[in-house]
């Protein structure tokens, strides 16, 4: 996943050249013909508003490469960070607290996926070197080693009851682990292709994971059969997000939706497929439909946030919010590169994990700072 998609940025064109190429005369009179195509469909186009910038309240700077994974502490008061640089950073959501940050350096290849445990004491990490570690988060103390997987760890998730921990990986398989024992209680093989996220229903009883093979496909956690698979992305599935209430999945696609379903039904509550083609010409009107990266419900269950990314290529990001249950009062803002983003227990901040690079910005006044960085943004 971290290699394809790392390919697609490189090929792609940064915001800003997209846009100022868009004042030519013939890319303008073809997206006045997207934007009629678009306003034929059914879907009502939501009003956006964008984001200012001053929302920012501390930026973590103690990787030293990409941060692929950012998760909240259960409790609100730690933040952790896996990174392209081998390590998970344990750090203060409140900076006034003077937290001197811990360092894990188990892994023998970068780390992309972080998930606490309920009582917000240990943190497993996943990574490319095909193992799943599981430590104390504040002393460092080793507790499990999980081996197993044949390649690339993607995506791990703590169930909610402390008890087990899923993983899913670039072997297209998800494998299930029992934190008492250590054991792996059994692996999953509905998948045709890599398997990219894997999320928990709220009760601790259901397993969803997302694909490449374009699916999203639930399981009994306890015996790990399958019990339904959703196919409504026509592209790979990135992510995917339970609702709190349990009756809900978010599932975020390259095919460039998002869409709301129904776990018992499979019913589409709405697709989230980009607002106001015109946001090419003025983005203050909003933003185009691109690849979706990343999707999270908030843990009030009241919205939806969502990264974007390829459209602004290696200079911005979009990071999106909706109401969860009526996609209405939609909001952005764009920003450096996001690779990974997380909502704070009480719903009221993000933290998303940013790369930024001058590359792109030679005929800025001001050039911004190479970096890679975690930051907290009021939601």
């Amino acid at each position: 996943m971290v290699r394809k998609l790392t390919a697609l940025l490189e090929g792609y064109p940064s915001r800003r050249d997209v846009l100022r190429g868009m004042a030519g005369f013939m890319i303008a009179v073809s997206l006045e013909s997207c934007a009629q195509t678009l306003s034929t469909s059914s879907s009502p186009t939501p009003i956006p508003t964008p984001r200012t910038h001053g929302s920012v309240i501390y930026s973590y700077r103690g990787h030293t490469d990409r941060i692929l994974a950012v998760a909240w502490s259960p409790n609100g008061k730690y933040i952790s960070s896996g990174s392209l640089d081998k390590t998970v950073q344990i750090w203060a959501a409140d900076p006034s607290k003077h937290f001197r940050p811990y360092i894990y350096r188990g892994h023998t290849a970068g780390v992309q996926t972080v998930t606490w445990s309920p009582d917000s004491i240990r943190v497993a990490s996943g990574s490319l070197d095909k193992t799943i570690q599981v430590w104390d988060a504040l002393s460092g103390e080793h507790a499990a080693l999980y081996t197993g997987h044949t390649d690339a760890v993607n995506t791990v998730a703590w169930s909610p009851n402390g008890n087990y921990i899923a993983s899913g990986s670039a072997d297209n398989t998800v494998r299930l682990w029992d934190v008492a024992t250590g054991k792996q209680m059994y692996v999953y093989r509905g998948h045709s292709a890599r398997v990219n996220s894997i999320v928990w229903s709220p009760d601790s009883q259901q397993i969803a994971s997302g694909s490449t093979d374009k699916t999203v496909q639930i399981l009994d956690a306890t015996t790990g059969n399958h019990r339904y698979t959703y196919r409504g992305h026509t592209d790979t599935v990135s992510s995917v997000s339970w609702s709190p209430d349990g009756q809900y999945i978010a599932s975020g696609s390259w095919d460039k939706t998002v869409q709301v379903w129904n776990v018992l039904t499979g019913a589409v509550l709405y697709t989230y497929n980009g607002y106001n083609v015109k946001a090419a010409i003025n983005p203050a009107k909003g933003v185009l439909p691109d690849l979706i990266f990343f999707v999270a419900w908030s843990p009030n269950g009241k919205r939806i946030a969502a990264i974007t990314q390829v459209y602004c290529g290696d200079v911005c990001a979009v990071v999106l919010g909706w109401d969860a249950y009526t996609q209405k009062n939609f909001t952005f803002y764009t920003d450096e590169p996001v690779f990974a983003l997380a909502w704070s227990p009480d719903s009221t901040r993000l933290v998303t994990s940013i790369d930024n690079s001058e590359q792109g910005t030679e005929n800025l006044s001001v050039q911004p700072a190479d970096g890679h960085f975690a930051q907290i943004s009021q939601a």
